[in-house]
């Protein structure tokens, strides 16, 4: 249970609720135990004495019955209600996380993994809004089962421990090769579900070398293998069922000798009497016995969601990749520029890519990055965008006067509306062209968009109210291209930074947006490693790599 206490601390504000839920749980599970034993008191004194329960009884007995159906419509209304709460909050974790840690030093496809994780928190919702009070609603009941066979009859209260600890022992004994198997099967699954993902993603590679049939085969033999190992386990389960069956028919019989034998001394008087009240007793004591042993099954099929909340706990730890800003200073409304101080940086794996490396590039400057392919170009974009803090020496945006303002003093919001960054592979957003230039900004008017947009180049018939498609599939390569400086132009930065955007352009699109950074007024810094984009500035700085 470590790895889901582990997601607690993101749940605080969710914990009264969570304990609401579980409140109700135990609430309506006692109610449903009181219809029971009271069924089965008046069902015993029927037979025992002849004579009909008492209007007591009855009134008793409608009262529970309507408490427990209001209560379960009020758990299941809980229950549902907190999911999407717990749902929200894990993702809002993770979202913080990602933030402050992607784009990370591992140089890993962080897309990939965060949908991943989130996934696992779809899986994970039920168990916190639902499964955890439902667990803790058993251990209760079981315990007062317990409590009340002891007040009844003590020596049943023995029969009860006895048969309780036998279920748990048994279901957590059967939990460990239950969880193994399910975690390989897991694995299995999971595989062959990137297996089958991957492959849709190259089909035209699969087509043209002819491993269609090579793809099939591995999905259906690891098919074959999940298929195989999800028989195994529920042979597992099977026996764990069945063995719990058997002990709560030894309770019985257990509790229905211990009344014999003793002749219901204890609460019970002798006589006539055991005989009413037995079946009361039986029933209380299989509630508690059988919820107990429900709970330790519900813990050893928790193996699925196991690997899901480690996934979770480790994409939720991941370090920050840029400080929090302690004492921001406020930064001047004048141009500015860059400048890279004695700048070293290494991946997570240690490699590095910068070594005191010193740059100065005065407001309103253009300057470009070139280099060979890991040279460093795309680090010291990210660099002076501060999506990453460097391992040593000190990025700064400057004045005119020479006025250094360190990157890590400055605050989020403040440097964003300072600096804009125009990536290699621009992300669209899902909507219209409209909201996707504004994604960030304050609000612009249409007129203002439809100029921008004339400076980067028309859109070929795409309007701003015009949706993209996810990730603007609608747009071609170019398109997306200059959408992308658009989004950024709109946002008026003083420091303008663009990564190889034109990277895969044809030369028309190239010449374009080559002409709009020529005519920005703020300062540029483009890396690049095409002889036509950087011809165009007026400043080149090699890295050596």
């Amino acid at each position: 249970m470590t790895v889901f206490a582990r997601l607690l601390p993101p749940l605080r504000p969710e914990w009264r609720r969570i304990a609401g839920s579980y409140a109700i749980g135990t609430t309506s599970a006692l109610a449903l135990t009181a219809i029971v034993v009271l069924a089965a008191l008046g069902v015993g004194g029927a037979v025992v004495h002849g004579t009909w329960p008492s209007a007591t009884w009855w009134v008793t007995l409608a009262v529970l019955v309507a408490l427990r159906a209001v209560l379960t419509w009020r758990e299941m209304d809980v229950s549902h209600a907190l999911a999407y709460r717990v749902l929200a909050r894990l993702r809002m974790a993770l979202f913080d996380t990602y933030s402050r840690s992607i784009p990370g030093r591992r140089r890993e496809h962080s897309g990939r993994a965060a949908a991943v994780v989130m996934t696992d928190i779809e899986k994970l919702e039920f168990f916190y809004a639902h499964t955890l009070a439902q667990i803790g609603t058993a251990v209760t009941l079981f315990l007062l089962s317990l409590a009340g066979a002891a007040i009844i009859l003590p020596a049943a209260a023995g029969v009860v421990l006895l048969g309780g600890t036998v279920v748990a022992l048994t279901a957590l004994l059967g939990a460990a090769p239950a969880r193994r198997l399910g975690a390989r099967e897991q694995q299995e699954r999971e595989r062959q579900s990137q297996t089958l993902v991957d492959a849709l993603g190259a089909m035209r590679e699969i087509l043209a070398y002819g491993l269609r049939e090579r793809v099939v085969h591995e999905i259906s033999q690891g098919t074959r293998r999940a298929t195989r190992l999800a028989g195994r386990r529920t042979v597992v389960t099977a026996a764990i069922d069945a063995t719990r069956e058997l002990v709560l028919t030894v309770v019985i019989i257990g509790i229905m000798l211990v009344a014999l034998a003793t002749g219901g001394s204890g609460v019970i008087p002798a006589g006539a009497d055991t005989a009413a009240v037995l079946p009361a007793l039986v029933a209380l004591a299989v509630t508690g016995v059988a919820a107990l042993g429900e709970a330790a099954r519900t813990l050893t099929e928790l193996h699925p969601l196991t690997a899901s909340a480690r996934r979770v706990g480790e994409a939720l730890s991941r370090s920050a990749v840029v400080a929090d800003v302690v004492d921001p200073i406020a930064l001047p409304d004048e141009p500015l520029g860059l400048r890279f101080d004695d700048v070293a940086f290494s991946y997570d794996d240690r490699t590095p890519v910068l070594r005191a490396w010193s740059m100065h590039i005065p407001p309103a400057a253009h300057v470009g990055i070139a280099g060979s392919s890991g040279a460093g170009k795309s680090t010291v974009i990210t660099l002076a965008a501060r999506l990453w803090d460097p391992t040593d020496g000190v990025v700064s945006l400057v004045d005119a006067a020479g006025r250094r303002y360190p990157l890590s003093r400055i605050a989020d919001d403040d440097l964003r509306r300072a600096v804009t960054v125009v990536e290699q592979d621009p992300v669209l957003f899902h909507g219209t062209v409209r909201e996707n230039l504004l994604r960030g900004t304050r609000h612009r008017g249409d007129s203002t968009l439809r100029d921008v947009l004339a400076r980067v180049g028309p859109l070929d018939g795409i309007s701003l109210d015009d949706r993209i498609g996810e990730h603007g599939v609608r747009l071609s390569g170019g398109q997306r291209a200059r959408l992308a400086l658009a989004r950024a132009l709109v946002r008026e930065p003083r420091v303008l930074i663009v990564d190889e955007v034109t990277a895969s352009l044809d030369p028309a699109t190239e010449r374009r947006i080559s002409d709009v950074l020529a005519a920005f007024e703020g300062t540029v810094l483009v890396a690049s490693h095409r002889r036509e984009t950087l011809e165009r500035l007026p400043r080149v700085i090699r890295l050596s790599g």
